[in-house]
């Protein structure tokens, strides 16, 4: 769809809010967890290695982040900031931790035709940008 100036609008990539997407670096802890659990419960023959193990991965497995390698986040503790994370792996305390939306940052150029208008005083002024 056209824009008021004749140009197409310029796809922008949204990463909006992932925030509560389980990232697959925490869900490979959570297997790994209850992988070992079943072992060292098979071993001792007793169920809480394998309750432990469980709810260790449970808790890695929505405490591990990943942000992309555009990508920044700001962490919210009980509402006010407590840091800037990103690009990579970074972890959050859960019940307790939230984050905004996920910024993104690569540079994007978009080209603007030129434009010409008359001033005040009728002289002719050419506009060009690159935005």
């Amino acid at each position: 769809m056209p824009s008021v100036t004749g140009q197409a609008p310029v796809d922008r990539p949204v990463t909006g809010n992932r925030s509560q997407v389980v990232s697959e670096i925490g869900l490979t802890a959570l297997i790994l967890c209850l992988v070992l659990g079943g072992v060292v419960t098979a071993l001792l023959r007793t169920p809480w290695p394998m309750l432990a193990m469980g709810l260790a991965g449970l808790y890695l497995l929505f405490s591990i982040k990943v942000a992309r390698q555009w990508e920044k986040v700001a962490v919210l503790r009980l509402g006010k900031y407590h840091g800037l994370r990103g690009p990579g792996v970074f972890s959050i305390v859960p019940v307790v931790d939230t984050l905004s939306n996920f910024i993104d940052q690569r540079i994007r150029v978009t080209d603007v035709k030129a434009e010409s208008t008359l001033t005040r005083d009728a002289v002719p002024v050419f506009v060009d940008a690159i935005v």
